[in-house]
């Protein structure tokens, strides 16, 4: 019985060419060549016995067979769709997605972007939760973690979503007295006091000798943040982190040295063959929304 069926990539093609009136508009809709969209629009024609487009001055044209057959492909493509949809949608419908992610990634950067995951989701249960530990799966409930490292993470699977595109931060009250970088010293430093090696390795990467005592420790980039906004002192903190407060004007850069840190970002599950649908969706989602950090 399934031999009597035409190729499904030929019907894709043929109804997205008949859309678009265009081999071209296809190929970018379907992610194929225009010679991809070519030949499977040729084969289709073999195999149905009849043309399915003509050229008219340069214009794509359908035939009278193609104007018959396109409805109803249309209509046959749209309940594949619609069956797949209902079935994906039963498969999470009261599932939980338990997702356990780094406090500096959750408060300012994640939480305002999960409305629009939630909309395409809306049976998917999140239980979103902070943490910055080792995470043990087989421990942990936990479906999905999110964390940075220096090294890739052993024992689990991981994809890495970005490397840490580090600023040096002040309240704009304080740029006057910074004219160089030696003024620095005479600064007090927020210190990330889970990374105490971050300010010395900064400085050793821009050149700078550090001599000042005046510190401040803090253990999370929420409150550097807002310390350093108060007009504290200096801060180094992820750009992703401060986005916000860049573009208000609440805090600014004061020398353009830019430094990428030794950790990275990573979204790590439980080693498996097989992932979960629904830590796979979350992790689709997630690249789409880190696409633009990546690639930075």
């Amino acid at each position: 019985m399934h031999t009597e069926f035409p190729p499904l990539n030929a019907l894709l093609a043929f109804e997205s060419a008949s859309r678009h009136l265009s081999f071209s508009h296809a190929a970018d809709e379907l992610f194929v060549t225009h010679g991809a969209v070519s030949k499977q629009i040729k084969g289709l024609e073999t195999y149905l016995g009849v043309a399915l487009f003509l050229r008219q001055h340069r214009k794509l044209v359908l035939t009278d067979d193609a104007k018959r057959y396109l409805p109803q492909i249309q209509a046959a493509l749209k309940t594949i769709k619609t069956a797949t949809d209902e079935i994906k949608s039963h498969q999470m419908q009261s599932q939980t997605l338990a997702i356990n992610v780094l406090p500096s990634l959750t408060i300012n950067w994640l939480i305002p972007r999960m409305e629009e995951f939630k909309q395409r989701y809306p049976h998917l249960y999140v239980d979103l939760s902070i943490g910055d530990f080792t995470v043990n799966f087989e421990q942990e409930r936990c479906d999905i973690a999110i964390r940075s490292a220096t090294q890739p993470p052993k024992d689990v699977s991981f994809i890495k979503l970005m490397d840490e595109d580090l600023c040096l931060v002040s309240a704009p009250q304080l740029l006057k007295e910074l004219n160089c970088l030696d003024d620095i010293n005479k600064m007090t430093l927020l210190k990330h006091t889970t990374r105490p090696e971050l300010w010395p390795y900064w400085a050793e990467k821009v050149g700078l000798h550090l001599t000042t005592e005046k510190k401040f420790g803090m253990e999370h980039f929420y409150m550097l943040s807002q310390a350093a906004a108060s007009g504290m002192g200096l801060a180094l903190i992820p750009r992703f982190f401060i986005e916000q407060q860049l573009a208000d004007g609440s805090l600014v850069i004061p020398f353009d040295a830019g430094f990428t840190s030794p950790y990275t970002y990573y979204v790590i599950t439980p080693k498996s063959k097989n992932m979960p649908l629904k830590a796979q969706v979350f992790i689709d989602w997630l690249l789409e929304i880190f696409a633009p950090y990546r690639s930075a």
